[in-house]
C-alpha cells in the first residue's frame, strides 16, 4: 500500500521540481544563449575563412587562412564552454 501512495504522488512531486526558475538559474540560461551565439559567431567566421582559403591563389595562402579558420573556430568553442560551465554551476 505504501508502494502505491509513493508512485501515485512521483508526478505530483516531478511536477513540483519543475516549477520557475529561480534568478541565478535565469541568469544562467541567459548565459547558455550567449554561450550559444558566441559559438555561431565563431563557426560562421570560421566559414567565411574557409571560403576565402578555398578561393585563394596560393596554397600557401590557402594554408594560413585553413589555419586561421581553426583558430577562430576553437576560439569560439573555448569561450562557448566556459560560459557553458559557469552556467551550469548557476543551475
Amino acid at each position: 500500500m505504501k508502494k502505491l501512495i509513493i508512485l501515485a504522488a512521483a508526478p505530483a512531486l516531478a511536477l513540483g521540481a519543475c516549477g520557475e526558475d529561480s534568478a541565478v538559474e535565469e541568469r544562467g540560461d541567459m548565459l547558455e544563449e550567449q554561450a550559444d551565439a558566441i559559438e555561431n559567431v565563431g563557426d560562421d567566421r570560421a566559414g567565411q575563412l574557409e571560403e576565402m582559403a578555398d578561393e585563394a591563389n596560393t596554397d600557401a595562402r590557402e594554408d594560413m587562412l585553413n589555419e586561421r579558420a581553426e583558430e577562430v573556430d576553437d576560439i569560439g568553442d573555448d569561450a562557448a564552454e566556459a560560459m557553458n560551465e559557469r552556467a551550469d554551476e548557476m543551475e
